[in-house]
């Protein structure tokens, strides 16, 4: 069959469908119904004289077929969106909310530049705090759910670019009034004390086991927590030490009367990436975005 006897609209669809392996999330991104789109998979298939998709558990998976069709024409569809979107003209005096998935600490970070810069127009950022798994954070970035996300960690994702954003070093945070440290704290002191446990979100990983450079011994867990104000806060109140980010103690240590000190062994530094879709490569309005928070994160750092 000639390409010209088959609706590239179906297309577009099947390429929806392949993408989230879903009729469901695909029909919810198309703002369509789930028999709507089951309807042109089955129009595609039969203008094709091929299947395209079979039943798999509860769910579907793409045939041979799909999979050759999908690697064929997706990227010519990325490049014809990408060429519209680079026609349309981005004006920041015109109202625009992005959405943009960041960690606690880049919210924290980010958020008061954001709302001190004077360059904004009319444009508004919005930070959520990142899902916690990776999968979930990259399906709503292809779905467009948000813009980009600053997230720890790079990813290794043909769909998605990534950017290196920010370099932090986590230390150690003790109450002002604490019984025993003052000023610095000794290896044996780390031990002995009482820990707030800092959970990564994304990996449910102890933070501060991510990043040693050395095995670490047990040490005595009074709480848990996958929030860093939380930890702090309880810091302030006991003997119990905090983990945080040098960039949030030198905010919230002050406020919350904490001593921030240099852990006693060597750590790997707190990588910060930016992550997006290829697909909004080329958008003026997309790069003005990841531009504008790399001057913001660039200006704080100097």
């Amino acid at each position: 069959m000639s390409s010209n006897q088959i609706d590239l609209n179906l297309l577009r669809v099947f390429l929806e469908v392949y993408r989230l392996n879903s009729i469901t999330l695909a029909a919810e991104a198309l703002d369509s119904t789930q028999p709507a789109v089951s309807g042109i998979l089955k129009r595609l298939s039969k203008q094709l004289g091929q299947t395209l998709f079979i039943r798999e558990g509860r769910g579907i998976a793409p045939t041979n077929v799909a999979v050759q069709l999908a690697n064929d024409i997706g990227p010519l569809y990325v490049g014809v969106d990408n060429a519209l979107d680079n026609l349309k003209s981005f004006d920041i005096q015109h109202p625009r909310t992005f959405n943009v998935f960041v960690t606690e600490p880049m919210m924290l970070l980010l958020q008061p530049l954001v709302d001190t810069d004077s360059t904004m127009g009319a444009c508004r950022i919005n930070f959520q705090l990142a899902p916690n798994a990776q999968t979930q954070l990259l399906e709503k970035l292809s779905r467009q759910q948000s813009d980009l996300a600053i997230d720890f960690g790079s990813v290794n994702h043909p769909s998605y670019q990534t950017k290196h954003f920010h370099r932090d070093q986590l230390i150690i945070t003790c109450s002002e009034k604490h019984n025993i440290i003052q000023g610095e704290i000794s290896l044996s002191q780390f031990y002995e004390a009482e820990h707030v446990r800092l959970k990564m979100r994304r990996t449910g990983v102890d933070g501060i086991t991510a990043v040693s450079k050395i095995p670490l011994k047990e040490r005595q867990i009074m709480a848990d927590c996958d929030s860093i104000i939380s930890g702090l806060a309880l810091a302030s109140n006991s003997n119990i030490l905090c983990v945080a980010p040098r960039s949030m103690s030198l905010v919230y240590a002050p406020l919350f009367k904490l001593q921030a000190l240099t852990l006693p062994f060597a750590t790997h530094p707190l990588e910060h990436y930016m992550i997006w879709h290829k697909r909004t490569e080329k958008s003026k309005a997309h790069q003005w975005l990841r531009n504008k928070l790399f001057a913001l994160i660039t200006q704080k750092a100097i």
